[in-house]
């Protein structure tokens, strides 16, 4: 049994965007999962177009709205929502209206 808290998660800047942060809450892979994060979104945050080639990426809003483009198609998600991105489909986060919260997962394909 393993124990995560986002009290002592360590914050890192997110790969592909080093102005946004997460907090690595399961840091280390477990079974199928690469890593679980929390990210807190600013009004205005935008995250570039990317692809992972070998793993799915699950985004579940917790707070706020955001909006993704995912192969060049706009998809809202908001509070209480999910979005799964398949390996190989390029997303971006487009738009946060207000403050946003989200938690994903990268899941190993």
């Amino acid at each position: 049994m393993k124990l995560h808290t986002l009290e002592k998660a360590e914050e890192k800047p997110v790969s592909h965007d080093m102005g946004l942060k997460k907090k690595l809450l399961v840091p280390e892979g477990v079974g199928c999962i690469a890593h679980i994060s929390q990210i807190v979104l600013k009004p205005g945050s935008t995250a570039s177009n990317h692809s992972h080639k070998d793993s799915s990426e699950v985004f579940y809003c917790v707070r706020g709205s955001i909006v993704f483009n995912v192969n060049g198609k706009p998809v809202a998600i908001s509070a209480g929502s999910c979005l799964i991105v398949e390996p190989g489909e390029e997303h971006a986060i487009v738009n946060v209206g207000v403050e946003s919260e989200m938690v994903y997962m990268m899941v190993k394909a």
